[in-house]
């Protein structure tokens, strides 16, 4: 017979004190499951405890998603999940793939995702984190999370959107509002974001080691590092053309460069200098962006 699991209702170290209202914690050996409390009925957590593999934690269906290591989307009782383990890049990526020295780290991705929700901007919820002590201070981190059903990511929906400068101006409206919340996001670009079918504010994901303060917006120059990488997923995307590279089949134009700076509207501290011209200047600096049109006299 398995060990009963021990249910954490009190806050351990590392644990955000904010998940406590919408989280359990559960422990057994060397096995930690955070789970989501309304979920919690619906995953196999005592299976999840013993460390099934994650194509247990609901039916699996078939999909598309890819990321760096293996995606699994999983039908349950209370709707899809997205699972997967998470993997390392870089460097590090060719020793530790799948091995994390920092244990609470899915955890803060979960606190992330609840007060992102509760400000305001639509996120996916962190239905489980299984966090597996492998020894020698090393953990393989384990995620799942709530599946915005019936959404294709930014790069797939422009190419067939009927009103593109209406999801550029959705799109800028986003940015500002995760900007002005202080969302600190790691990778914001055009897979990493959204659009539900029914139209409506787009979805954020991908809240890995992101940070959020919402006592500190991000000052003009964070706005414009996180807009200039935007930009510049657009252009690897080939939504936009660079010197020297020729733009897909499906450029933004004028009018949507329009529409998504007028969602996101001008700099706090730049008063009346348009978002167009000091995104220009920092853009001709890194991508030689002038031949798009992107002119301050424009703006």
């Amino acid at each position: 017979m398995h060990a009963s699991a021990r249910v954490i209702s009190v806050p351990r170290p590392g644990l955000p004190p904010s998940l406590c209202a919408t989280h359990e914690l559960r422990e057994r050996g060397r096995v930690r499951v955070l789970v989501r409390a309304d979920w919690a009925g619906a995953v196999p957590v005592d299976a999840l405890l013993d460390g099934c593999p994650l194509t247990a934690w609901g039916r699996p269906v078939e999909h598309r998603l890819v990321g760096r290591g293996p995606v699994h989307v999983l039908e349950t009782d209370s709707g899809p999940i997205v699972a997967k383990r998470l993997e390392r890049g870089g460097l590090l990526g060719g020793f530790l793939r799948t091995l994390f020295s920092d244990p609470t780290r899915s955890w803060h991705e979960a606190d992330v995702a609840e007060r992102l929700a509760a400000a305001g901007c639509r996120t996916p919820a962190v239905v489980v984190a299984r966090t597996t002590r492998v020894g020698l201070g090393l953990y393989r981190l384990e995620l799942a999370t709530a599946r915005i059903v019936r959404a294709r990511d930014l790069l797939a929906a422009v190419p067939g959107a009927p009103d593109r400068p209406d999801l550029a101006l959705r799109t800028g409206r986003l940015l500002r509002r995760l900007h002005d919340v202080g969302l600190r996001h790691r990778d914001l670009q055009v897979k990493n974001l959204l659009v539900p079918h029914e139209g409506g504010e787009l979805v954020v994901i991908d809240l890995d080691r992101c940070r959020l303060d919402e006592q500190r917006p991000l000052d003009d120059a964070e706005r414009l590092a996180s807009l200039t990488r935007f930009a510049r997923s657009l252009v690897k995307r080939g939504l936009l053309a660079t010197p020297g590279r020729v733009s897909g089949g499906h450029p933004v134009g004028p009018a949507e460069v329009a529409a998504f700076v007028g969602g996101y509207g001008s700099l706090p501290a730049h008063g009346p200098e348009s978002l167009r011209g000091a995104l220009c200047a920092r853009l001709e600096r890194q991508v030689a962006w002038h031949r798009l049109g992107w002119r301050a006299s424009e703006g």
